[in-house]
C-alpha cells in the first residue's frame, strides 16, 4: 500500500485529533525534559547564549510544542508555527494551562511571513523533515535559515534509520496498516551532515542519542506488553544507533538566499 503523503492536510488532521487530558500532557512534557534531547538542546543554548531568557525562538512544524514549552518556562520568548489548525488547537491548550505566553502561527514551513524572516535567535523542529523526499529535504532545512538571525542557532531532531527497534517498530505498524504518519524517510548522520550543508548551515554537528528509549518504547512496549520508559538513560550504543539525530549548526553571516 502506498503511503500518503505526510504533508497532505488529512494526515496531519488524523493525527492531532485527540488531544491527551492534562494529566498525561503533563507527563509528555515530563518526558521530553528528561530526554537526551532537550538536555543536548538545553546545553547547546546556554554554551551559545548564557541565559534562555529573552531568547526569541520559533519551532516549525510545532504540533504541541514539546520544545517550546520547555523553553518558555525558562523565559524564553517562544512562537510556534504549523499548518495544523488542530495541532496549534491542543498547544495553546497546553500554554494557557501551564500559564506561559507564546505565539501561535498558523503557516506554511516553506513560506513563512515576512515578519518572521530574519527575526530569530533560534529555529527548531522535532519530527518534520523526514516527511520529505528528494531535494524538499535540503529546502526544508534551509526553511529554518530564512527565520534566523546571522550567526544564530539551527537544532533540528529527526529518527536516526540506523536504529533498528525504530524501523522494526515502524515496519511492523506499516504492515499492518497502522502506521499514522504518512510518508517518513528517517535519515542517516551522513544525509543530515550533507544536505545542512547543501543548504547553508555553518559549524554542522549531528550527534545520536537515545537508543534505550527506543527499545522500551519500539520493542519493549508494543511487543512485549512491557510499560517501561528508558527516556533519558544513556547507553553505549547511542552515538551509534541511538533512535533520534540532532542537528546543531549556524546561519551564515550573509543574506540567507535559500
Amino acid at each position: 500500500m502506498r503511503e500518503a503523503r505526510s504533508d497532505a492536510p488529512e494526515v496531519w488532521d488524523r493525527v492531532w485529533t485527540h488531544r491527551p487530558d492534562d494529566a498525561r500532557d503533563d507527563e509528555l512534557i515530563e518526558r521530553e525534559r528528561r530526554s537526551a534531547r532537550w538536555a543536548w538542546v538545553e546545553r547547546s543554548l546556554l554554551a551559545r547564549f548564557g541565559t534562555m531568557r529573552g531568547l526569541r525562538t520559533i519551532e516549525l512544524g510545532s504540533g504541541r510544542g514539546d520544545l517550546s514549552v520547555l523553553l518558555a518556562e525558562r523565559g524564553a520568548e517562544v512562537t510556534l508555527l504549523d499548518a495544523s489548525p488542530k495541532a496549534l488547537s491542543q498547544a495553546q491548550h497546553r500554554f494557557a494551562r501551564r500559564d506561559v505566553p507564546a505565539r501561535f502561527e498558523e503557516g506554511d514551513l516553506f513560506v513563512p511571513d515576512e515578519r518572521h524572516l530574519g527575526a530569530y535567535d533560534v529555529a527548531l523542529s522535532s519530527g518534520v523533515i523526514e516527511h520529505y523526499a528528494g531535494r524538499t529535504r535540503t529546502d526544508s532545512i534551509a526553511a529554518h535559515l530564512r527565520v534566523l538571525r546571522p550567526g544564530v542557532l539551527i537544532v533540528i531532531s529527526v529518527p536516526h534509520a540506523r536504529c533498528p527497534t525504530y524501523r522494526l517498530w515502524k515496519a511492523y505498524l506499516s504492515l499492518r496498516g497502522w502506521w499514522p504518519y504518512g510518508r517518513e524517510i528517517p535519515y542517516t548522520r551522513r544525509e543530515l551532515s550533507r544536505r545542512a550543508r547543501a543548504a547553508g548551515v555553518e559549524g554542522v554537528e549531528v550527534v545520536a542519542v537515545e537508543f534505550l528509549h527506543s527499545v522500551s518504547a519500539h520493542l519493549l512496549k508494543p511487543f512485549a506488553r512491557r510499560n517501561v520508559d528508558w527516556m533519558g538513560r544513556r547507553c553505549f550504543l547511542d552515538g551509534t544507533i541511538g533512535s533520534t539525530l540532532l542537528l546543531f549548526g549556524r546561519r551564515g553571516g550573509r543574506r540567507c538566499a535559500c
